[in-house]
């Protein structure tokens, strides 16, 4: 319950800052708009704070691919709405098993940009996950079964990183993504588990420049 409170407080402090930059800045200078596409890897892994502690849970290495656009209100503050395919889960262990689940999802971050210095900023917002699919693989005889009733369709996690802001349209992007709503039902886990996402990724602006909005932001 307090993860869900953590998360619309993150909403609740979003908003207010949306608002404060936009009534700060709107007769200042004109928001400027760009969009991107991006990719890189997971760093997965999933936790539970139940009383399952005899399970050994290891990270699992998964892709993330999708698209971005950003709109700036000010020389310091812009949003960021995300949409990403992204696959997570775990490799685990306990006396009777050892499974890899590859639950794979549609993530849609909503994310402010805080830029304190030229070309770094710092990234944070909520993040809603669509379940696309969800596969388990048994490591001995490597079959895999389809566990899509063992994972909820939505989840709810938070997003925190830096982001570097490159010449030639790059971008780089350095993320942790903890799980605030349960990932999995209670038809097969006792107890609730939580996806948790290191994420590194590097993205290409398809439109938009910001490296020339860089140069220029910081000789008024």
């Amino acid at each position: 319950m307090k993860r869900i409170y953590l998360f619309f407080l993150t909403i609740f402090i979003l908003n207010s800052a949306v608002t404060i930059a936009q009534s700060k800045y709107y007769k200042r200078a004109m928001p400027k708009f760009n969009y991107g596409i991006k990719a890189g890897i997971n760093i997965a892994n999933q936790s539970s704070h139940g009383n399952d502690t005899i399970t050994d849970v290891k990270n699992v290495s998964r892709i993330n691919v999708g698209g971005y656009c950003n709109y700036s209100f000010s020389k310091y503050f812009s949003v960021q709405p995300e949409l990403i395919i992204s696959g997570k889960g775990s490799h685990w262990k306990d006396p009777y098993d050892e499974m890899v689940d590859l639950p794979l999802y549609i993530d849609i971050p909503l994310l402010i940009k805080i830029q304190p210095v030229n070309y770094i900023s710092v990234v944070a917002g909520p993040q809603a996950g669509l379940r696309i699919r969800a596969m388990q693989k048994e490591v001995e005889t490597g079959v895999k079964t389809n566990i899509n009733d063992y994972y909820n369709f939505l989840e709810l996690g938070l997003v925190c990183g830096l982001e570097a802001n490159l010449p030639n349209r790059l971008n780089l992007t350095v993320r942790y993504i903890i799980g605030l709503s349960s990932a999995t039902t209670d038809q097969q886990y006792i107890d609730p588990w939580y996806n948790n996402v290191l994420q590194l990724s590097v993205g290409y602006i398809l439109s938009g420049r910001w490296d020339k909005y860089n140069k220029n932001r910081y000789r008024r």
